[in-house]
């Protein structure tokens, strides 16, 4: 039986005697499977963080393909599904809703065809804990159902703090819409030197056009084109479910390993937030098309340069004295 080959220090295929180099599809198809075992023990009810004493998030409402990656490893989004930290989740075009709840009653839904991250942790700091979510673009509507405050969320551009009522969030390449359903909140513009900190009541809109450095500014109300747009799954009040999903135990799914393509947003992201990627995605260096990737676009993700040339780094031996 054929047997994929080895791999040389710069993590390319060698392969083995008689055998040729497995093909970049192969290398997926095989790391999906090799992970999978080990996944099943992270992205369910029992995983790690259940286990360290923490409830995770869970995933409550899945209406349309959507896909859970923990590093190398990726699962089809499945109800009752709990979510270590900084596990990013994409929802496709088609998707209607997916909803992910934490145990102090904070619920995120999320749109077609967005990504975001959970619990980023290294967007925390002592004096802001980390927020719930990292939206890097798409649809989002977080809130809180229970008695606590909803942990706040971030995109490329803006930062809310915990707030307590909903809000409902467009996050894209060249505009940031944010409406306050319920409550209030303050909004301000991260990527702006010395931005003021806007406050948004019930009803009042938020908007941002543009990508380069004009400011955004607040609406006493919503037009009726922006709340056009906002998707259907995001109009219906919906009650929380986590505690009627805590004793399923659901069957997870493997999907594909990620590519390079997939996740070149997050890898070119901001340092704090991609800087636990090189341990969480260095499995994927085995793919030829990933490190080709990596190697292409380096200078938008230095730190990579230490995992895929480790030989540039190796200190010279002192000469004899």
């Amino acid at each position: 039986m054929a047997r994929f080959g080895s791999i040389d220090s710069n993590g390319k295929a060698t392969g083995s005697a008689g055998c040729r180099p497995p093909t970049p599809a192969r290398w997926r198809q095989a790391m999906v499977m090799a992970l999978f075992g080990t996944l099943v023990g992270t992205l369910v009810p029992t995983g790690v963080a259940q286990a360290a004493g923490a409830v995770p998030p869970m995933v409550t409402i899945v209406d349309g393909e959507a896909q859970l990656i923990d590093g190398a490893r990726a699962l089809q989004a499945a109800e009752g599904l709990a979510l270590d930290k900084e596990t990013i989740v994409r929802t496709s075009a088609r998707s209607t809703l997916l909803r992910i709840e934490w145990p102090d009653g904070t619920v995120a839904d999320l749109g077609p065809d967005t990504h975001a991250m959970i619990n980023p942790g290294g967007m925390g700091s002592r004096d802001s804990p980390a927020p719930a979510l990292y939206l890097m673009r798409g649809w989002l509507k977080l809130g809180s159902l229970g008695t606590a405050p909803a942990p706040g969320l971030l995109t490329p551009r803006l930062q809310v703090p915990a707030f307590k009522g909903s809000l409902v969030l467009m996050a894209g390449a060249d505009e940031t819409w944010v409406f306050a359903e319920a409550g209030n909140a303050r909004v301000s513009e991260r990527d702006q030197k010395a931005a003021p900190v806007l406050a948004l009541k019930a009803g009042e809109v938020y908007l941002r056009s543009g990508s380069g450095s004009a400011r955004g500014s607040v609406s006493p109300r919503p037009s009726p084109a922006q709340m056009q747009r906002v998707p259907r799954g995001f109009r219906d009040s919906l009650p929380l479910r986590a505690g009627s999903l805590k004793d399923r135990k659901p069957v997870p799914r493997p999907a594909p390993a990620p590519t390079y393509a997939e996740l070149r947003e997050w890898l070119a992201a901001e340092a704090p937030l991609r800087r636990p990627f090189t341990r969480r995605f260095v499995a994927l260096t085995r793919d030829p098309e990933f490190r080709s990737g990596l190697i292409d676009n380096l200078r938008e993700h230095p730190e990579w340069e230490r995992v895929l040339f480790p030989e540039r780094f190796i200190k010279p031996a002192s000469a004899p004295r």
